[in-house]
């Protein structure tokens, strides 16, 4: 049975990597473990160098373990469909057919896409697009998301608004589908790896809210369309309906709302034992019923968020022990960590820590299995 919490559990969780604060653990838990004074902007090494090295650990403890217990989204997973149930007998067995993720512990489905013989239909989420038309998307100046609060909201400006860095815009300079992929990295808040080399990109874009400051990636995720690179998805990252209540709005050049074709957010999910598809999110299994595909072959593809709700204390050792090794593992921090004839060698405790925390995650390995 899973554990929802236990007391001892890491709670302390309030992320800012460049304050030293990560998911696993933070800049206190790491300086009390090496008894040494508490990092600051002005230690060498100093808290956000701290914060890089546990957002490094903590990646490398998701990968070692095949598990997460922070939110990563994991985008556009194909999987295949294997028919288990008739369709007629669907009410008495609960399902038609189910798919594995490669992941457990998921928290939201951000996209479900069944193949239906000429195209994949959208079965979860609230969603947006925009179709960027070939001979109109150059007259976009703004895209605006609001939430269903009428006070948050996020601003899209392109590339020539003044006043804008590189990373708080989308470029259009260089056809429809890059400018959908640039918008799609805009609003994920990612390095536009895919439009770099054109548009001289180096550092990963960022948008927040001017009212509380939040991060637009925090609400909204997007995406473009598996099979017309110009249409772009924007799904709510809120839970259930909630995020049909989201808008997104197009400026163009002059001032009006831009006549490119926007399909505002509504609510496309069904997702209850007796709807189009129902899951077990924390064995990443989804089960479907009304709606399935028609195919097997890479027939369903699925974005998802997935991690744990809990950071459970032996993650949190784990990640502090890491990350003490990694800070000792460097010559230069025997300035910060003294060796005296008394105690273990420098050496000696970066092997000890490491050993300790890679033990730690031995045991924590997560494997799937598959029901009939």
């Amino acid at each position: 049975m899973p554990v929802s919490s236990s007391p001892s559990d890491y709670t302390n969780i309030n992320v800012d990597y460049s304050q030293g604060r990560g998911f696993y653990t933070d800049k206190t838990s790491i300086s009390d473990l090496l008894q040494i004074p508490a990092f600051t902007s002005v230690t060498n090494p100093t808290d956000a160098q701290i914060g890089a090295i546990i957002k490094r650990t903590e990646g490398i403890i998701d990968d070692k373990i095949n598990r997460s217990f922070r939110p990563i989204i994991w985008k556009d997973e194909f999987r295949d469909f294997e028919f288990t149930h008739h369709p007629i007998n669907s009410y008495y067995s609960g399902y038609v057919g189910f798919v594995q993720l490669n992941q457990m512990k998921v928290r939201k489905i951000i996209s479900l896409q069944v193949w239906e013989g000429t195209n994949y239909r959208e079965l979860a989420s609230a969603q947006a697009s925009i179709s960027l038309d070939t001979s109109k998307y150059n007259k976009i100046r703004k895209l605006t998301l609001t939430l269903p609060n009428s006070v948050d909201s996020w601003d899209l400006f392109y590339s020539g608004e003044g006043g804008k860095s590189a990373t708080q815009t989308f470029n259009l300079n260089f056809g429809a589908k890059t400018t959908a992929k640039e918008i799609v990295a805009l609003i994920n808040e990612q390095f536009p790896a895919r439009t770099a080399q054109f548009t001289g990109a180096t550092a990963e874009k960022a948008n927040t809210s001017l009212t509380n400051g939040y991060s637009i990636s925090d609400f909204f995720y997007a995406y473009t369309d598996s099979q017309d690179g110009t249409l772009v998805h924007i799904s709510s990252l809120l839970e259930g309906e909630d995020g049909s209540d989201c808008t997104l709005t197009v400026t163009d050049q002059a001032g009006q709302t831009s006549d490119s074709v926007v399909t505002n957010f509504t609510d496309k999910q069904e997702m209850k034992r007796l709807g189009d598809f129902w899951m077990m999110g924390s064995d990443g299994r989804i089960f479907f019923n009304k709606k399935y595909p028609y195919h097997r072959k890479n027939s369903v593809i699925v974005s998802f968020v997935a991690g744990d709700g809990r950071v459970p204390s032996a993650i949190h050792e784990a990640a502090t022990k890491l990350v003490a090794a990694e800070i000792l593992r460097h010559d230069d921090q025997t300035i910060l960590i003294a060796e005296t004839g008394a105690n273990i060698s420098t050496k000696e405790k970066y092997d000890i820590l490491r050993k300790e925390g890679m033990e730690i995650l031995d045991g924590k390995k997560d494997l799937v299995y598959l029901i009939d």
